[in-house]
Formats: C-alpha cells, structure tokens, sequence
C-alpha cells in the first residue's frame, strides 16, 4: 500500500495509540515533504526510523525491496492545553538502472505500518510524558534482514542527497574492524623453569674430585714407601755382615 494513497488510516492508528496510553491527549499526523533532517524549529524535536519498504519505477516498471527506507518525524508538545503534532516524511529512491529517473514513493505492508507507528508512540510517550523508554520494534525478520543486509545505496537515496555530506543520517556506518584479541597464550606468564646445573660448576665438581682423587694416593703411598725402604736397607746390611 502506498503511504500516500490512503494516510488518513495513519493518522486514525497513530491516535488511537496514543489515546490506549494517555487518554484526553489530542495529536495530529500530517505528511510534509518541506522537513529536513536538523532542520528543527524552536521547541521541536527529532525522531527517525529506518524500515523495510518496497519501490517501483514510474518507467521501467522494476521493482525493488530495500531495508533502507527513511522516515523523519519532527515532534512538537504544547504542554499548556496536552495537545501535539507530527510533521513525518517518508523519503524516496531512485531507479539504479534508468538514467534520470525520480524519486519514487515506496509501499509498505500493513504490519510495516504498525511497526513505523508503534515506535513512533513509543517515542513521544518516552520523551513528553516520561514513560518508560521501550525498545524499538524490529523493522524486518530475521529472514528479511538476512537477505536485504548489504551496503547503503547512497547516491538513489532522496534523504542522502539532502545532506551536504551525501550521506543521510540513517546510513549504514561501516565500523572500522576489531584488533584480534591476543591469544590466552600470549598473556599467560608460566612459571620460571629451573635451570640444570651448568656445565661449568659441573666441570669444577669434577676437576676437584679428580684432584682430591689424584691427591689421596699420594699422600699414603709417601710413608709406605719409607717403611719399604728401611726395611730394604736392613736387609741389605744384614747380609753385608
């Protein structure tokens, strides 16, 4: 269904929710092709969404499913009489294969739609009545983000070509990748290792054995030798007689 053909049922649904959780609270949706992204009047506030959307070709007649279909929304509270409004655009996309092409308006399914206001409600409760903040409802299943994940097409983007960067504000940031964490291994201290004996307190232990062992005999066979040699010379005077 295109936004633009039937809105009104928008605006029924967006009040509707409003009213289940604030009842008395009057707001007003409108579509407004003159917003743009930071382009805030005083006491305004900003709300974007990013959803699945599908587009066709007013010439070639191709169509085309994205996941990167921007909405802006500027949020205005008068706190004096409870009453509020929402200036919403939802933001085209070109044709990637015909030259010159326009900005085509895209379709949304009717559980997009509930998903779109459903976050939307969720914000102004959040940021003009103080509600608890509620996690965003996921624009896609997993399946459809499994399939449609891929690079931001920046140049056949309408929100893109409004900001002076090229790029809008919802586009796919490319995170700059991870320094491998270092391996367990390499942070883990082990214990010293004792060192063997070295070969050179080796080699003194053993000249000092060997020492001591050359040096023993030495020192008995000097007295025995003595005892020898009397007893040599005794024999030899014995016979000289």
């Amino acid at each position: 269904m295109l936004f633009s053909e039937d809105f009104s049922s928008w605006e029924q649904t967006f009040q509707e929710l409003i009213r289940e959780e604030v009842p008395g609270a009057k707001w007003t949706l409108h579509l407004d092709k003159n917003i743009v992204p930071d382009g805030l009047t005083l006491g305004w506030r900003q709300y974007q969404q990013t959803v699945l959307g599908r587009f066709q070709c007013s010439r070639c007649y191709r169509s085309w499913t994205s996941a990167q279909v921007k909405i802006l929304c500027h949020v205005y509270q008068d706190t004096s009489t409870s009453q509020g409004r929402v200036l919403m655009r939802i933001f085209g996309q070109k044709c990637q294969k015909c030259f010159g092409s326009q900005f085509e308006n895209p379709e949304f399914s009717a559980e997009c739609i509930k998903r779109i206001l459903n976050n939307l409600v969720s914000y102004i409760l959040q940021k003009c009545y103080g509600h608890r903040k509620i996690a965003s409802i996921s624009n896609a299943s997993l399946d459809e983000k499994v399939l449609l994940d891929g690079p931001h097409d920046t140049l056949n983007c309408e929100a893109c070509s409004l900001n002076p960067h090229g790029r809008c504000a919802r586009a796919h940031r490319v995170r700059p990748p991870r320094s491998p964490s270092p391996s367990p291994s390499s942070h883990s201290s082990s214990p010293p290792k004792s060192r063997p004996p070295s070969s050179q307190t080796g080699n003194m232990d053993l000249g000092n054995r060997t020492f001591q062992d050359l040096r023993e005999p030495r020192e008995i066979g000097l007295p025995l030798l003595l005892i020898l040699g009397t007893a040599a010379l005794a024999l030899i005077s014995h016979f000289i007689r």
